[in-house]
């Protein structure tokens, strides 16, 4: 009975390696199997031997006359990049749109520089000072900078000649400006005058007071009163503090 028993364990062993070898046979056959050992790094060692052990699958390949190619025969595939198709589509539309982006500010900086050379040269007009055919001349000669054209086509500039030549705008403010400051000049020292006036009169008024004299008291507070009017008086009119 053991040896039986020994027999048939060792043919039940022989039994289950075969089954376990078949069936790593034919996974191995499979794509799963293939790509396993792709990833491991064993197909160059395992794949030939299955090749040769495949003999039916070839023949039946032949047969047909069509062969799929497994993964392990795959071979890995070039892709171009199309960037440079696309870039090269694009860029005609993007030089258009930079090309857009460009003429706005041009037109933009010609359309003011045209309404600062008719505004500065209306001034001119006005007042024929040097300072607005300054600015006159800058605007304009920055329109023709911008736009390429003659400022005086299209801007009709004055010229010293056609300048009135009544007193410009600034040179009447400046002298009216001019009076007034010595009008005031003129009022304060009026009252400057008139303050030192009275001052001399309150002197002179002090002066007789100690003259006709009187008690002690008021002596003394008339004193000390015309003191301090005196230094008033040569502190404001005699060193003009």
């Amino acid at each position: 009975m053991r040896f039986t028993g020994t027999v048939l364990a060792v043919l039940f062993a022989n039994l289950l390696t075969i089954a376990l070898l078949s069936g790593a046979y034919y996974y191995l056959q499979s794509d799963h199997g293939q790509m396993m050992l792709y990833e491991m790094g064993l197909h160059s060692l395992f794949i030939p031997a299955l090749g040769s052990s495949g003999s039916n699958i070839d023949e039946q390949v032949f047969q047909n006359g069509f062969t799929q190619q497994r993964l392990s025969d795959m071979k890995p595939m070039t892709v171009n990049p199309r960037s440079s198709t696309s870039t090269s589509q694009s860029s005609p539309s993007n030089r258009v749109s930079q090309a857009s982006q460009e003429r706005k500010p041009n037109l933009s900086a010609i359309r003011s520089s045209l309404e600062m050379c008719r505004f500065w040269n209306a001034e001119y007009r006005k007042d024929g000072s040097s300072q607005s055919k300054q600015y006159r001349d800058a605007a304009c000669t920055r329109y023709e900078r911008f736009s390429g054209r003659d400022s005086s086509n299209v801007v009709n500039l004055a010229s010293s000649s056609s300048v009135s030549s009544i007193p410009s705008y600034q040179e009447r403010e400046e002298r009216r400006k001019r009076r007034l400051e010595e009008q005031r000049k003129a009022e304060e020292k009026a009252e400057h005058e008139e303050y030192c006036q009275g001052l001399s009169e309150e002197i002179d008024h002090y002066d007789s007071l100690l003259r006709r004299g009187g008690s002690g008291y008021y002596v003394a507070r008339w004193r000390r009163e015309r003191r301090e009017v005196s230094l008033e008086y040569s502190r404001k009119c005699l060193l003009g503090q």
